[in-house]
């Protein structure tokens, strides 16, 4: 995206603020220094969401690597380079910190059976309404139908 990035981070610890302290101030300075810049390089604090259910992680998933189709930037979520879509159904390497196993594991054991049905569950999403329209104080509660292929 041109203006902000999504992110689903799982944190065992209670530090995200931490992190996205890190992330965003060691990002800032390095474009700053690439692009003779100074000063704030993100507008506003970072949003956070509590995601309680499996069925709503996934809808998150999908809401993000569908976000800059929604945009208009790309045709299909396999066009967007800066996601984790195409590592997720091995269209490319995997880097070595990401992890993608836990999202497959939503779509079946075998992990030729999960990607192909990671692809159609996404495929489908492309018209669905945004799951921030089901958020209540920062909790994704709605509940939001989830197919899973077997």
């Amino acid at each position: 995206m041109s203006n902000h990035y999504h992110l689903l981070i799982e944190t065992p610890d209670a530090n995200l603020s931490q992190g996205m302290r890190q992330l965003n101030g060691v990002y800032s300075q390095k474009f700053n220094r690439i692009h003779k810049r100074v000063g704030h390089v993100f507008q506003g604090r970072y949003k956070a969401i509590v995601v309680e259910k499996d069925s709503y992680l996934l809808e998150l998933a999908r809401y993000i690597v569908l976000n800059p189709v929604r945009a208009s930037m790309v045709q299909s979520a396999e066009g967007w380079k800066w996601s984790s879509y195409r590592e997720t159904i091995k269209q490319v390497a995997i880097s070595p910190w990401l992890r993608t196993d836990w999202i497959l594991s939503g779509f079946g054991q075998s992990k030729g059976v999960a990607i192909e049905a990671y692809k159609q569950f996404v495929l489908e999403g492309k018209g669905q309404s945004s799951p921030w329209l089901h958020l209540k104080n920062q909790l994704l509660l709605a509940h939001i139908k989830v197919g899973v292929i077997q």
